[in-house]
C-alpha cells in the first residue's frame, strides 16, 4: 500500500504510516592549435527509492508528523523506555541519524544523562541536525558525525547502545552494517534496529476493490524494489537472523503497532488534513518513478494508472468534506519491529 495516511515512517513508507538530466560535451584538446567538442552519450543518474526519502525537508517535515501522532500515544514512550533501558552515563551512537530526530529522542529519554552521537553520510542531514539539536537545548548532550553505516569512524568498543531507525531498509546490504555496529559496540552492550515489517492493512469497508487493488500495488512495489535495486523495504521480519549472522546473542523483539483513523477523535482534523495534504503531494511527486518499481514486481500499467487516479480521487474528496472526512471509516495499519541484540562479553 504505497503512500497512505501515515507513510511518514514508510517511506519511504514510506522512511511507511511514497530530474532532468543534461546531455553534455566533454572538450579534448587534441593540439595546442585544434579543440574539437565530443558529445557524450546520456549518462542517467541512478534514480533511488531511498532518494526521496533522504532529502531533509521531507525527513523535517514526515517526523514533525510522525511525533504529533506520537504524542496522541504515550504508551510508545513507555515501550522505548522499557526496551532501550537507557541509563544515566551510557554512550549512544545513532546510525544514519538524518538530522537527529531519533537521536534527539534517545537524549530525551535519557534525560540527558546520557552522551548521544548521530552518525550519517549526507553533510546537509548533519547540518540540519546540529541546528535542530540547537534549538531543542539538547547540544550538551547530543552531538553529531560524517561517517557511512558500512564503515562508522568510530573505534572498536566505543557505545553502550548502537541503534539505528529505518536505515537497514535503505541498504542493500544490511548485515555488513550491522556488523559494523556490532564493531563499535562494547562487549556486553546492545545494537538496536527499527524497521518496518510486513504486517499493514489498508482497508476501506466502503470500496474494497480499491483495498485489494491498494495491497495489490503495494507489493508489487516491495517486489519491484528487491528485484531494482536489491532491498530489503520490509526487513523487520528478518531482523533476528540478520543480528545473528552478525554474532549478536540474546537478541529479544517488541512491535510497534501504528493505527490511522480518521475519524479517531485523539487527532485534531487539522492535522489529519495537514497530514493529508503533505503525503498527497508525495504521492503526486513520486508516483511516476515508482512505476517502475511496480511494473518491475509484476503489475500492469492499467491497473497502477486505476490505483494513482483511485488514491487522488480520495484523498482530495477527503479533504474537499470536513464531515466525510471526520467520518471515513478507512483503516490503516503497520508495524515497526524493534529488534535488540547483545554483542558478545569477552571471557
Amino acid at each position: 500500500m504505497p503512500l497512505q495516511l501515515g507513510d511518514g515512517l514508510k517511506l519511504l513508507q514510506l522512511d511507511a504510516k511514497l530530474k532532468p538530466r543534461l546531455v553534455y560535451c566533454r572538450s579534448l584538446r587534441l593540439s595546442v592549435t585544434r579543440t574539437v567538442r565530443v558529445q557524450t552519450k546520456r549518462r542517467k543518474r541512478k534514480e533511488s527509492i531511498s532518494k526521496s526519502a533522504f532529502r531533509v525537508k521531507y525527513l523535517r517535515r514526515s517526523r514533525k508528523l510522525w511525533n504529533r501522532y506520537l504524542n496522541s500515544r504515550p504508551w510508545v514512550n513507555r515501550l522505548y523506555e522499557s526496551f532501550l533501558d537507557v541509563r544515566p552515563g551510557q554512550e549512544i551512537v545513532d546510525v544514519g541519524c538524518g538530522p537527529g530526530d531519533f537521536t534527539r529522542y534517545l537524549a530525551r529519554l535519557s534525560d540527558g544523562n546520557s552522551k548521544i552521537l548521530g552518525i550519517d553520510s549526507n553533510p546537509k542531514s548533519i547540518k540540519a541536525g546540529i541546528a535542530d539539536t540547537k534549538k531543542a537545548h539538547l547540544s550538551h548532550v547530543v552531538s553529531y558525525k560524517l561517517g557511512d553505516a558500512y564503515k562508522i569512524p568510530i573505534d572498536d568498543d566505543y557505545a553502550d547502545l548502537t541503534c539505528c531507525r529505518t536505515l537497514l531498509m535503505h541498504l542493500d546490504d544490511p548485515l555488513k552494517a550491522v556488523r559494523e555496529m556490532a564493531r563499535i559496540t562494547k562487549p556486553g552492550g546492545h545494537v538496536v534496529a527499527v524497521e518496518q515489517g510486513k504486517m499493514g492493512i489498508y482497508y476501506d469497508p466502503n470500496d474494497k476493490r480499491f483495498s485489494r487493488l491498494s495491497d495489490q500495488v503495494w507489493e508489487a512495489q516491495l517486489r519491484g524494489i528487491r528485484k531494482l535495486e536489491g532491498k530489503e523495504y520490509r526487513i523487520g521480519e528478518k531482523l533476528p537472523g540478520i543480528f545473528q549472522e552478525a554474532g549478536l546473542v540474546d537478541m529479544k523483539a517488541e512491535i510497534q503497532n501504528n493505527v490511522y483513523l480518521a475519524s479517531d477523535p485523539r487527532q485534531p482534523l487539522n492535522d489529519i488534513k495537514e497530514e493529508l495534504r503533505f503525503y498527497l503531494a508525495f504521492f503526486k511527486e513520486r508516483m511516476e518513478n515508482d512505476r517502475k518499481y511496480q511494473v518491475a514486481g509484476g503489475l500492469s500499467n492499467a491497473k497502477i494508472s486505476e490505483y494513482n487516479k483511485g488514491y487522488m480521487s480520495k484523498t482530495e474528496g477527503l479533504l474537499a468534506d470536513d464531515q466525510k472526512l471526520r467520518r471515513d471509516p478507512t483503516i490503516i495499519t503497520d508495524a515497526l519491529y524493534i529488534v535488540s541484540g547483545m554483542k558478545p562479553r569477552q571471557t
